[in-house]
């Protein structure tokens, strides 16, 4: 008897030949530091430029402020893409963006004084490079993977000698309470670029009695530490808690292809600023749930006025203050409750709305780039890092 093909599949864990040029890098050889009395140059290595990515977009912005420091900077990609689209995508991601896109041919061939991994591949990559190896830390990365061989190699990645900066405390913690570190474990701020995301003053006394709530959402379908499944769900019943009130939702959700099929609302696809900007100003509520590492997309929210609401099983509290936005339960009878509730409360909404716009502008880039110079500065003097 034969099997009958179906389109079901074991679930994935990647495949070994993914990463058939590199395979000799991939070892569990610690890291060998070369130290210098000044750097000059520094490369971030990635897995290539694409659009609409937030960690690529943190990665030019602070490639950016230190070119303007006078760095030589570079972005390094190890796989195949070619030099034209890595500038439009950095260009896209990063308009003004500063440093110069090197194609995977490059990298054997290129040298640097400190290399920067941005995930766990590009750490066994450089780790045994000459120069000055860091490791620019924006999220826990085993947590992208089911218990495995990957989230066990991205758990080692950490564990490979590199000097680690984690963008934002969380990952850090994150770090040092699940991995055997030997290396200096540093953290910076986590910034909001508030220049691009412009306070629009709202009059909250419109919320009493709205009957119509609409509702920015950010998610991705492909992304579980953005909760796409539980989010549906947890909106889809919450539709249907505020109807039998005589409450509509709409709900417009964003960050995902436009071609994916969500179970309610509109999927308004993946958005450019300025259509962000539109599309804050003209919402009630912003919802962008993080089961990991934040999100850039809650503090945009909240610099431009759109008062936020976040879910107590993620990571929200450890980034934002609980006077600056809502916190409820991760279900729908909480959920509709609190909005319901808050609408009623205009002078809570003015004052939150308040203190998130004063917090922002004390996290702001400015203080990130001063967190990672200082960091540079100091490599001489790390044996361990601060916690």
């Amino acid at each position: 008897m034969e099997p009958v093909n179906t389109e079901m599949e074991d679930i994935k864990q990647g495949n070994i030949h993914d990463y058939d040029n590199y395979l000799k890098y991939f070892n569990n050889k610690p890291a060998k530091q070369e130290r210098q009395e000044k750097y000059h140059s520094l490369t971030f290595v990635s897995t290539g430029i694409i659009p609409y990515d937030g960690g690529i977009t943190t990665m030019l912005h602070l490639g950016t402020l230190l070119s303007q420091q006078g760095y030589d900077v570079y972005y390094q990609s190890c796989v195949p893409q070619k030099v034209e689209d890595m500038r439009t995508n950095a260009e896209f991601n990063f308009p003004g963006y500063q440093g110069t896109c090197l194609a995977e041919e490059q990298f054997f061939n290129h040298s640097s004084d400190i290399w920067v991994a941005t995930l766990w591949e590009t750490a066994y990559l450089i780790k045994n490079l000459p120069g000055y190896k860091m490791y620019f830390v924006q999220d826990y990365e085993p947590y992208f993977y089911p218990y495995g061989d990957r989230s066990q190699l991205a758990k080692r990645s950490y564990e490979l000698g590199l000097h680690m900066v984690s963008l934002g405390p969380w990952c850090a913690e994150m770090v040092q309470k699940n991995c055997h570190i030997n290396s200096p474990l540093d953290y910076i701020n986590f910034p909001v670029d508030v220049a691009h995301y412009q306070l629009k003053e709202r009059n909250f006394e419109k919320y009493l009695g709205k009957k119509i709530l609409n509702l920015a959402v950010y998610t991705k379908f492909n992304s579980p530490r953005r909760a796409p499944i539980n989010l549906q769900m947890v909106l889809y019943n919450t539709e249907k808690l505020l109807k039998e009130k005589g409450i509509e939702l709409n709900i417009n959700y964003f960050g995902t292809n436009k071609n994916e099929r969500f179970i309610n609302g509109r999927n308004l696809g993946k958005l450019t600023k300025a259509q962000l900007r539109d599309l804050y100003y003209q919402s009630d509520f912003g919802i962008a749930p993080s089961m990991t590492n934040f999100s850039l997309v809650p503090f945009e929210m909240m610099s431009s006025g759109l008062p936020f609401i976040d879910f107590e099983e993620g990571t929200g509290p450890e980034f934002i203050p609980d006077n600056c936005c809502w916190y409820t339960r991760f279900n729908e009878y909480n959920l509709s409750a609190l909005l319901q509730k808050i609408c009623c409360r205009p002078k809570s909404l003015t004052k939150k709305t308040a203190n998130a716009k004063k917090y922002l502008n004390s996290i702001t880039w400015k203080k990130t780039l001063s967190d990672f110079l200082e960091i540079i500065a100091n490599i001489d003097k790390k044996g361990v890092g601060r916690n």
